[in-house]
């Protein structure tokens, strides 16, 4: 196979024309005589390397950031331990500002200087024999090299430099059309054909003594300029190994894909919201897709991890995390974790207010355990209507997701429902590839899973899923065109069933079609893959809550108001349902002048328990367990002392349980039902609410004169605008609406006790109850008999 690859390699060559003998000298001495560990342009574009050169580009300056969003002075990063020694080169070392940063995990900053010879790759046969080590050179260029301290072991950053230097040129220079196996030129002007904004070629390199090291080299994000043509013997031929913060690789082929200016990089979400992947592309490439994209030269955080791009496959000796330097230093970011496999375990829904089990309209909080980071999905199955499925971010351990309580078609789930199990998904080692500009793909992007070892081998012939794969997803439902062949669409362009990357790897545009008006130019496509972990029917316990309680009435009996100075309340609450109600709080409120002498229940249908009853000398609080359409009666007497003219206001209230909706009374208050007249305005900015879970009545008694003139009884308007009634009022008293309020007034033309009420005609939310005395005017014969 070796010896075939080098024949190959030769007849490409001869046929070409375009390598010199030198050349190829170079590469027979490079295969038969001593491998090259160089990581950087060299892995790009091996000897033999199919299609163009795509120069990297260094600056961070504003232009062209329809194609290059995230652009970086060519950072790259290096895992190297104490004694190692780190050896750079570049293209542009020592023309004009060309220089290499490099920056240790603490801070301490070394830079290659302005030599034109250390650390200098000055041509294509050079790069490919890669950086002089001890001993003769052999053909190889001589790179700047630091042995790294003790202080200094971990992840450093480097930083290529270019001849224009970090701010680069004011406007975008096009890149040298180039052959990737062809000799190059490393430009140093402000013009197209000396362009020095870019490089040509760079590499890290890691030795310890005399053994160099491969698969120490990685970086976030690379950014390309490639020239040529849509054509395919010209467009962008690479291969890179992808590892994933789940301990995962992929081997990832472009393939010939071609983009003039693109962004390259790889997340775990792809375009998201609030780090949820959104599993789509984008219409737009500009400054709009910050909002949907975790910028990937930042930290990672809980929600957004930027895979590691790597030019070989990851070394064995990696750790599973190091110190580093990527905005400041002491900083760190992860390396080779253990794969683990994707389990979803310990769920649980809990109420926003805290029961378990038990789920109102105010929604639900759903837990879970995670094994390791990636997307998960859970579906609620619902009886009658459209299952909710709810995406999220998992994190190694305790999880957690809000329900709405809704279904798929957003609307409440019926109360009522009994919900037995949830069935959950779980994502690991997901990567997405969002193409940034990239005009054309057209023979897709291979994306395959290596193997869970250090050997990043591909299992073939393994039908397990989570050993090897090559299926690719991707949804181009929001692009323009999509669908259409003359745009050179993606076909299919929505596929979320999978397929094989091998076959179809997110296929659009055409070479020597519409060139950089195709189907990718300025939109950001989205290609993604994973390890799928079979979806899991998870028992659980879950019932969807709602109740209608009401306080039905407050009725005063006044029969022994004058003669024991006694008044009976009889309160009737009702559960009207759907929901059983347990645990609803029930409080009746006195005022000052009245003192309860008993407290009877009465009237309570099956099923309904009282518990926790105290009873004080103006209150009475209880915990109702009341089932659907129960009633019970709480019988109250009451006794005062003093003056017949007395008023008293009583107030009953019945206050919903945690986690069950009651249809006019559910409040907004995070800490649940607390306050019944917090939770009676519904969830609404309101003064007042007017819900039936509050009654109010009034007692009014007066003691006159027959003839003499009662006090106004004055009866405020409705707050929800009901109209009043009341009964036909005793001779010589009469009724005025006036100021928002009725008011009855007049004198009493006969003797003895009159009574009568007011109250609204719907709600029947407030009540005054009226008892007058009248006594019989005293008579001259009286009035002689008394002096």
């Amino acid at each position: 196979m070796y010896c075939v690859r080098v024949v190959n390699i030769l007849k490409l060559s001869l046929l070409t024309s375009r390598l010199s003998l030198c050349g190829l000298a170079i590469i027979l001495l490079s295969l038969f005589t001593q491998t090259t560990f160089a990581e950087g342009s060299k892995d790009l574009y091996p000897a033999g390397a199919l299609g163009n050169r795509a120069f990297l580009l260094c600056n961070t300056n504003s232009v062209s950031l329809f194609s290059n969003p995230f652009k970086t002075t060519g950072t790259h990063y290096v895992y190297a331990n104490a004694g190692e020694i780190i050896a750079v080169a570049s293209s542009a070392q020592g023309k004009g500002l060309g220089t290499i940063i490099l920056t240790a995990p603490n801070g301490m900053v070394y830079t290659s200087g302005s030599s034109t010879t250390v650390g200098l790759i000055p041509d294509r046969n050079r790069e490919l024999a890669g950086p002089s080590g001890v001993g003769p050179p052999g053909g190889k260029y001589t790179p700047f090299t630091k042995t790294v301290l003790l202080e200094e072991a971990g992840i450093w950053k480097i930083d290529f430099i270019t001849p224009l230097g970090p701010n680069g040129n004011a406007t975008s220079l096009a890149p040298a059309d180039v052959l990737a196996d062809d000799p190059w030129t490393q430009g140093s002007g402000n013009t197209n054909a000396d362009n020095g904004d870019i490089l040509a070629a760079w590499d890290v390199s890691v030795r310890a003594g005399t053994t160099w090291l491969t698969g120490r080299v990685f970086t976030n994000v690379l950014t390309l300029y490639i020239n040529g043509g849509f054509t395919q013997n010209t467009s962008f031929h690479v291969t890179n190994y992808i590892l994933t913060q789940d301990g995962r690789a992929y081997r990832v082929k472009t393939n010939g894909n071609n983009g003039i200016g693109f962004t390259f990089f790889s997340n775990n979400n792809g375009f998201a919201v609030n780090g949820v992947p959104t599993y789509k592309s984008l219409n737009f490439s500009d400054a709009r897709i910050n909002p949907y994209v975790h910028d990937p030269r930042s930290l990672d955080d809980d929600k957004n991890i930027t895979h590691k791009i790597f030019y070989n496959k990851p070394n064995p000796d990696l750790p599973q995390s190091a110190p580093t330097y990527i905005t400041a230093a002491g900083q760190s970011t992860w390396l080779k974790n253990i794969a683990v496999l994707p389990v979803i375990s310990n769920l649980l829904v809990t109420g926003v207010e805290g029961t378990i089990g038990r789920v109102s309209q105010k929604g639900a909080n759903i837990s879970f355990n995670s094994t390791t980071t990636g997307t998960f999905t859970i579906t609620i199955p619902v009886a009658s209507g459209t299952n909710r499925v709810m995406t999220g971010v998992a994190n190694v351990g305790a999880n957690s997701i809000f329900w709405d309580a809704k279904d798929g078609n957003g609307n409440f789930v019926p109360a009522g429902s009994v919900i037995s199990q949830l069935k959950t998904m779980l994502r690991s080692a997901e990567v997405h590839f969002p193409y940034i500009d990239m005009e054309i793909n057209p023979n897709g992007i291979t994306i395959e899973l290596t193997d869970n070892t250090t050997n990043y081998d591909l299992q073939t012939g393994n039908p397990d899923r989570s050993v090897y794969s090559d299926l690719v997803y991707w949804d181009d439902s929001d692009i323009s065109n999509r669908g259409n062949t003359a745009s050179e669409t993606s076909d299919p362009y929505q596929n979320l069933t999978g397929i094989s990357s091998n076959s179809n790897g997110h296929i659009w545009g055409k070479y020597s079609g519409l060139g950089g008006s195709s189907f990718g130019n300025e939109k950001s496509m989205d290609t993604w893959a994973y390890i799928q972990g079979s979806e899991e029917a998870q028992p659980i316990n879950m019932v969807i809550t709602e109740a209608d309680l009401k306080i039905e009435s407050i009725t005063p009996d006044l029969s022994k108001y004058f003669s024991d100075k006694t008044i009976t309340y009889t309160i009737s609450v009702k559960n009207d349902g759907p929901s059983a109600a347990n645990g609803a709080k029930l409080a009746i409120a006195l005022p000052a002048g009245l003192t309860i002498s008993s407290v009877t229940p009465a009237n309570p249908s099956t099923g309904v328990s009282l518990s926790n009853g105290v009873t004080s000398a103006q209150s009475y609080t209880a915990s109702l367990d009341l089932p659907n359409q129960a009633i019970i009666d709480f019988v109250i007497v009451a006794t005062f002392t003093g003056s017949y003219n007395q008023t008293f206001d009583i107030k009953a209230s019945i206050l919903r349980p945690a986690d069950l909706s009651d249809i006019d009374a559910t409040g907004n208050n995070a800490a649940g039902p607390v306050d019944p007249d917090e939770e009676c305005k519904n969830g609404i900015s309101s003064s007042v609410g007017l819900c039936n879970n509050i009654k109010y009545n009034t007692v009014n008694g007066q003691e006159v004169c027959q003839g003499s003139t009662i006090v106004s009884v004055s009866y405020p308007l409705s707050a929800d605008g009901t109209q009043f009634e009341n009964p036909t009022l005793p001779t010589a008293l009469s009724s005025q609406d006036a100021a928002g309020n009725r008011t009855i007034s007049g004198s009493l033309s006969s003797s003895g006790i009159q009574m009568f009420y007011i109250k609204t005609l719907n709600t029947k939310r407030t009540q005054t109850n009226v008892i007058i005395r009248s006594y019989p005017k005293p008579t001259k014969a009286h009035i002689q008999l008394n002096n």
